[in-house]
């Protein structure tokens, strides 16, 4: 009886630590695939955070072309293209830039800025270039349209800026004509969009995405919009042209 007992203690036994043992390989398997996947999934992570992050790093260097989006290839536009800083100096109301830039998407300018209340400049205006080009520095889009816009077209730009908001100005470039059949161009600071024709859509997508841009996204080598933001300058002109004093009466041209 003894002896039998004794067996059937030994067997219990075995049978515990062999039950023991396919627990023990059980955990080491739960747990070392969890850990293998763990190490896969942060792997992935790591990856794709690496990816997005050269991928936006990309996009904000100098040279880059942004792709065009439907409204601006239905207006037959050029991709978005960051440019180089090409200063950011005040001259005096006197002082022409010769922009390197045609037409310039920074650069050093007048020290007023054109102001907010006007958002269109007639042809003959005259009006002077490097007072737009301060705006472009405070945030504003600044649509340029050359000599060759047919006057339909400048119609229709004078509508889409009545009705782009604030921080765009249409303005003529009177300096020469634009390349490529191009006669209208968005700029913002370091930001230029060439285009075919005037369009509502790809003119609000523009301003949308370029007006006032936030400072903490200057990751590139040139600064976005130094002074964005800011308001517009001295209320001196008309949509005509500056406005001149005579006989100590201030009057339109």
């Amino acid at each position: 009886m003894a002896k039998k007992t004794a067996e059937r203690n030994a067997r219990l036994e075995a049978l515990r630590r062999e039950q023991k043992r396919k627990e023990r390989r059980r955990a080491i398997l739960i747990y070392g695939t969890a850990g293998t996947l763990a190490v896969v999934l942060l792997a992935v992570v790591l990856i794709l955070t690496i990816s997005s992050n050269h991928k936006a790093a990309s996009t904000h260097k100098v040279g880059y072309v942004a792709a065009p989006t439907a409204a601006a290839t239905a207006a037959n536009c050029t991709g978005v293209l960051n440019q180089a800083q090409q200063g950011q100096t005040h001259v005096t109301a006197d002082q022409t830039v010769d922009y390197k830039q045609t037409p310039p998407s920074s650069g050093n300018h007048d020290g007023d800025p054109l102001p907010d209340a006007i958002r269109f400049y007639n042809p003959d205006s005259g009006i002077r270039i490097e007072r737009a080009v301060h705006n472009l520095e405070h945030g504003f889009v600044i649509g340029w349209y050359d000599s060759k816009l047919p006057s339909d077209q400048i119609t229709q730009l004078k509508n889409v800026a009545a009705a782009a908001g604030s921080r765009f100005i249409a303005v003529p470039w009177t300096r020469s004509d634009f390349a490529d059949n191009r006669h209208f161009v968005l700029t913002a600071w370091d930001r230029t969009q060439r285009c075919g024709t005037v369009s509502s859509d790809a003119v609000f997508e523009f301003v949308k995405k370029y007006s006032n841009p936030d400072l903490e996204g200057a990751t590139w080598d040139s600064p976005t919009a130094p002074e964005s933001g800011a308001s517009g300058g001295t209320l001196d002109v008309t949509e005509n042209g500056p406005l001149v004093m005579n006989g100590g009466d201030t009057t339109t041209p």
